[in-house]
C-alpha cells in the first residue's frame, strides 16, 4: 500500500468537505441579505433570522473543517512498524488509518477507514506490531500488516 496514495486522498477529502462548507456559508448568506428597506413581509424578517442561524452552523462546521485539515497536515505520514499515529493497518477484518477520523474510502483497491486517536478502538490498537492479535466489539482482529 502507498501511503502517499492515502495522504493525497485524505486531502483531497478534507479540502472538498471545506469547499462545500464554504458554498453553502455563501448560498446562506445570500439569503440572510435581504433588503430591509423594500420588505415589509413578517415571513421576509422571520426566514431571514432563520438563514442567518443557518450561516452560523455553517461557519462552526467550517471552522471545524479548517480545523481538521490542521489536525491531518501535522500528521506524520513516514513508514510505521507499530500501530501509532500515521499507521496504515491491514487486519483480517478491515483496514485502518490512524490518527485521522473518516468515513470509509478506498485507495488502490483497499477499503480503508480513518479512526481518531480518541476512537474506542484505537488504544486498544496502539503499540501493536504485525502478526499481533486484538479483539473490539466481539470481534478478533489479527494485524497482518502495518505501514
Amino acid at each position: 500500500m502507498n501511503k502517499e496514495h492515502i495522504k493525497e486522498m485524505l486531502f483531497t477529502m478534507q479540502e472538498n468537505i471545506i469547499r462545500e462548507f464554504k458554498e453553502k456559508v455563501e448560498v446562506t448568506h445570500g439569503v440572510v441579505d435581504i433588503d430591509e428597506d423594500d420588505t415589509h413581509d413578517p415571513d421576509d424578517y422571520s426566514h431571514q433570522y432563520e438563514s442567518a442561524e443557518l450561516e452560523q452552523l455553517m461557519k462552526v462546521q467550517l471552522n471545524k473543517s479548517k480545523r481538521c485539515l490542521d489536525l491531518l497536515k501535522s500528521i506524520d505520514f513516514s513508514p510505521k512498524t507499530s500501530v501509532e499515529s500515521g499507521a496504515y493497518v491491514e487486519t483480517n477484518k478491515f483496514n485502518f488509518f490512524i490518527g485521522f477520523a473518516t468515513v470509509p474510502f478506498d485507495v488502490d483497491g483497499k477499503h480503508i477507514v480513518g479512526i481518531s486517536m480518541d476512537s474506542p478502538i484505537c488504544p486498544i490498537m496502539l503499540g501493536k506490531k504485525e502478526g499481533d492479535k486484538f479483539s473490539f466489539s466481539g470481534v478478533d482482529y489479527v494485524i497482518e500488516k502495518i505501514n
